[in-house]
């Protein structure tokens, strides 16, 4: 995640296709139904099935090389400009600029299998997700060491990090330029960007391989999420540890224990409790603490629109939060100026305020990305809005959208999308940036 309250120039322009290419993509596509393989080396290049004479709506999808259909999806995470989410059938997508997919419609990720991951997090540019083998990969920038691997070489493909050892890993999240994983044992590692010791080892030193955070004790961990430069985690008996820049460590407002969820944005952090309440702290100049002011706040301060209770889960993006209620609603708070906040206005919120489309009820998760959000339905499907400058709205176009539009998965027929440079790639250096506009650790 980026911080700063400036927004960022970068730009990732999607892969756009002529008439001439789309027609050998169609071509190509039609070989595929016919047994012959195509290949792509991070986006698999999904074949055009053969149907019923086609429509002039038909027609035009062939000849832009887009299929649409509406799949289930399971689990999402988004980062800076990017957006990724887990099918229910175990595939993995990701869209925007991120690696070596720079596009505005849905790609999959094949490496190492097309199936068979769990769960995924979204860094400003790197991704982590484990595999239901208990196995975790990453990729994207590592000018930090924050993939874990042993070197600071960004990544186009997903690699295994194999320290402590290669299986055994239950969960793991990805702050801007740092990653957490807790093991299947309740260990936790962090590994990255360390210059305000949000990696917890007790020194200062960046880590490009995984390190064991080892106080209050090594095991016990139950969830982590991670800020911009610091951390928080949740251990097994609902404790809640905080530490890297204006840090606490132990939280104990409004009580040591009964804390369930955490999350946590560029600046701020919000946690939900056992008894349904949600709370928020930290950084509140565009009102992302949702308490109806602008005032930053070090201590935990509840959130109580629409209602004191009832709160089901919470996403931190960048400069603003979004949240699920049981009753299915979900309530969105803080900076507005690209959309963010789905409620069909550009206008910053310092309360939280009801997403009421495609309906006011039916929402199951949320995720939040720097200037953008995702959320599931009930019904499996996937909605985004908020800022799209690199297509990571996910819905073949690059406009920036003030409500939910739902992600069909019309998937882009197309070639390889552009690897990175010899420099970058032996560089360390933001892959898919210019250096001069990636947004780099304050020194």
């Amino acid at each position: 995640m980026l911080r700063g309250k400036k927004r960022n120039s970068r730009v990732g322009p999607a892969l756009r296709l002529g008439p001439a290419a789309a027609a050998v993509v169609v071509r190509a596509a039609l070989a595929a139904v016919a047994g012959l393989a195509v290949i792509a080396a991070v986006v698999a290049v999904p074949a055009l099935a053969a149907q019923q004479e086609p429509s002039t709506t038909a027609r035009q999808q062939a000849l832009t090389g887009r299929v649409a259909h509406s799949p289930r999806w399971a689990h999402l995470a988004a980062g800076f400009d990017y957006s990724c989410g887990i099918r229910t059938d175990g595939t993995l997508w990701c869209w925007g600029s991120i690696g070596n997919i720079s596009q505005d419609l849905p790609g999959q990720i094949t490496t190492p299998a097309p199936g068979g991951w769990a769960s995924i997090t979204g860094g400003q540019d790197h991704v982590c997700a484990t595999r239901t083998d208990g196995t975790l990969w990453c990729w994207g920038d590592n000018a930090q060491g924050q993939l874990g691997i042993g070197s600071h070489t960004g990544q186009n493909l997903p690699q295994q990090v194999t320290t402590p050892a290669r299986e055994g890993w239950a969960s793991v999240t990805a702050g801007a330029f740092h990653t957490c994983a807790i093991r299947a044992g309740g260990t936790l590692w962090c590994w990255g960007w360390n210059q305000n010791g949000q990696l917890g080892p007790g020194n200062r030193t960046v880590q490009d391989v995984p390190e064991q955070v080892v106080a209050p004790a090594r095991g016990g961990w139950a969830s982590v999420t991670a800020g911009f430069d610091f951390t928080c985690a949740i251990r097994t008996d609902h404790t809640l540890r905080c530490w890297g820049e204006d840090q606490p460590g132990q939280v104990t407002t409004p009580a040591p224990g009964g804390w369930a969820s955490v999350t946590a944005g560029d600046d701020h952090t919000c946690a939900t409790r056992t008894d349904g309440t949600l709370w928020c702290w930290g950084d509140n100049y565009w009102g992302q603490l949702g308490n109806g002011n602008h005032t930053d706040q070090s201590l935990p301060q509840q959130v109580t629109t629409p209602a004191r209770g009832g709160w089901a889960s919470v996403k931190a993006g960048g400069f603003h939060t979004c949240a699920t209620r049981i009753d299915g609603s979900l309530w969105c708070w803080g900076d507005n100026d690209q959309g963010q906040l789905g409620i069909g206005n550009l206008t910053s919120q310092d309360l939280p305020r009801q997403v009421t489309t495609p309906a006011r009820g039916g929402w199951a998760s949320v995720t939040a990305g720097e200037y953008h959000t995702c959320a599931t339905r009930t019904d499996g499907t996937l909605w985004c809005w908020g800022r799209n400058e690199n297509g990571q709205l996910g819905n073949g176009n690059h406009t920036d959208q003030d409500l939910p539009r739902q992600v069909t998965c019309r998937q882009a027929v197309t070639a390889s999308p552009p690897a990175r440079s010899s420099a970058q790639a032996t560089s360390g250096q933001p892959i898919l940036r210019p250096a001069t506009t990636m947004a780099a650790p304050r020194v």
